[in-house]
């Protein structure tokens, strides 16, 4: 679950990200549709000086992360309004998403990239062949999961061990604190899967561990009482 940014403009050209910074803004990279609800939103913003255009593209994948896949998407499962918007610089509006799967225990996941497309906004290169005119776009991706209906929510620690394990069937954030005075930057945290096992060091000697789900802080070892 990370951000990817691409510049689609035709050809190969490099551009600079940090020309951009000041860009769409949608948030969390992560987000979850809850077990009892059919739809989430998405807050978008435009932060540029500028009028932009807004779609919205998703594709399921079997899991996040460097060895993804994309999957068959069945028809009607996964549906978004609107399919894209206008804002005018500052302003924000909200995609809706929409699950129309079955109420089963099994997680599932979409790869959701919002794209910014300039409405007037060229940018001209140089080359042995003279100018070219080209529009850049940016895309965001972001991972929409779909918590399983029937959520079953536990895990595994062994301390002595050094060893966390996700038990359950829906995922959640380990965060460890190294110290009793560390903050949440210089801590550890992992995105666990359903079956995801993470074995350090750090987890035989952390001073606390937290399980953040469903905007909960769950705390699982407290050493500094």
């Amino acid at each position: 679950m990370f951000l990817k940014i691409r510049q689609l403009i035709g050809i190969a050209v490099a551009l600079s990200i940090s020309t951009y910074s000041q860009a769409i803004y949608v948030g969390s990279l992560t987000f979850s549709m809850p077990p009892a609800s059919r739809m989430v939103t998405k807050y978008v913003i435009n932060n540029n000086k500028a009028t932009r255009l807004y779609r919205v593209a998703a594709v399921p994948i079997d899991t996040p992360g460097p060895h993804e896949n994309k999957i068959q998407p069945v028809d009607g499962q996964l549906l978004f309004s609107p399919r894209q918007i206008t804002l005018q610089p500052g302003e924000g509006d909200f995609f809706k998403f929409f699950f129309n799967g079955p109420k089963d225990n099994t997680e599932r996941y979409y790869r959701i990239a919002f794209e910014e497309i300039p409405l007037q906004n060229r940018t001209n290169f140089s080359n042995n062949n003279g100018n070219v005119s080209i529009i850049p776009v940016i895309v965001i991706d972001t991972i929409l999961v779909v918590r399983p209906r029937n959520v079953d929510f536990r895990w595994v620690y062994d301390r002595q061990a050094g060893l966390f394990k996700n038990s359950g069937n829906t995922w959640f954030r380990l965060l460890i604190k190294p110290n009793c005075e560390a903050t949440e930057d210089e801590s550890d945290t992992w995105y666990m899967r359903p079956g995801d096992v993470l074995q350090k060091k750090r987890l035989e000697t952390s001073a606390n561990i937290f399980i953040i789900y469903d905007d909960r802080f769950i705390k699982v070892t407290d050493v500094c009482k």
